[in-house]
């Protein structure tokens, strides 16, 4: 069957010089062709505007360092029946459009979820991190440590009206738990989505413990306003690792695959946990001084 519904691809980008020509170049490969691509370009200092208009995007340059308003901005100014909102690093299977048009016009899906695996030969962690992941795809009915009665994680391909319908993506939120933030408000929607078996490869992965350490220490301290936003109890029960079963799943098939990996994986767990936690005491004692 032949589809021709617009689908606009919206990437928020910043400072994304290392990662966004890989990921244009594996839209540009797609096997469904009828797309646009809006970026919307927070400030970058490097070459992230210069490596967009290389290829066949419209970039929006505003002065905003938040990945929500960011990606409604670009929303606001697109034109496709489907959203797809992408980080700027990652790498696109070739069938991910194809396949999710084919979820929503044939079998009726209001949106998809789509999830992306890290690459692995980036470093050791990323290997770590893709066990981890691999488990988490198959629980898409929990968000965080929340079970909800319809898969919803990873639902980023969503036709415009459902998104218009559910208000957006919540800008209250910043870039920790944004995603996390839409996905409870599709939970509670009357919409269904679809799965895809294939995924996008996440090339920023992280190649020391310390990058580790410096990127959760940054979600931790901004987790502060996911709790306002979503509720002081069902947003840390969301984060917290008791209830996680994809964790739980991680840990047994990394101990029988490898138990180097199994220590690795218990590792940057601990690093996880005990890194957002000291960001988020340090907010907490920064504002209230």
């Amino acid at each position: 069957m032949k589809f021709n519904s617009l689908i606009s691809i919206i990437i928020p980008t910043l400072n994304s010089e290392r990662t966004l020509e890989k990921c244009l170049k594996s839209i540009e490969n797609q096997s469904y062709q009828n797309f646009e691509i809006v970026i919307v370009d927070g400030g970058s200092i490097d070459k992230t505007v210069k490596i967009a208009k290389k290829f066949n995007t419209t970039v929006i340059k505003v002065n905003i360092k938040n990945m929500s308003k960011q990606t409604n901005i670009g929303i606001s100014n697109s034109n496709g029946l489907y959203i797809y909102r992408i980080d700027s690093d990652v790498i696109l299977n070739p069938m991910i459009l194809e396949k999710s048009i084919e979820k929503c016009e044939i079998e009726g899906y209001d949106g998809v979820c789509i999830n992306w695996i890290p690459d692995e030969s980036i470093s050791f962690w990323a290997k770590v991190r893709k066990i981890e992941k691999e488990s988490y795809v198959k629980h898409l009915n929990y968000v965080g440590a929340i079970k909800y009665d319809k898969n919803v994680a990873g639902a980023t391909f969503l036709r415009r009206d459902v998104i218009n319908s559910v208000g957006g993506f919540v800008e209250n939120v910043p870039t920790f738990g944004e995603d996390f933030a839409l996905f409870n408000k599709l939970a509670k929607s009357r919409y269904q989505f679809g799965v895809i078996d294939v995924y996008e490869l996440h090339i920023g992965e992280p190649r020391t413990l310390m990058e580790i350490v410096r990127k959760n220490f940054k979600y931790g301290y901004a987790a502060k306003r996911f709790l306002k936003d979503q509720g002081l109890k069902s947003g840390s029960k969301q984060f917290s690792p008791a209830g996680r079963v994809h964790q739980i799943e991680a840990f047994k098939n990394a101990f029988k695959r490898d138990k180097i990996l199994f220590l690795g994986l218990f590792i940057y767990m601990i690093t996880l946990y005990a890194s957002a936690s000291i960001g988020f005491g340090y907010s907490i004692i920064r504002r209230s001084s």
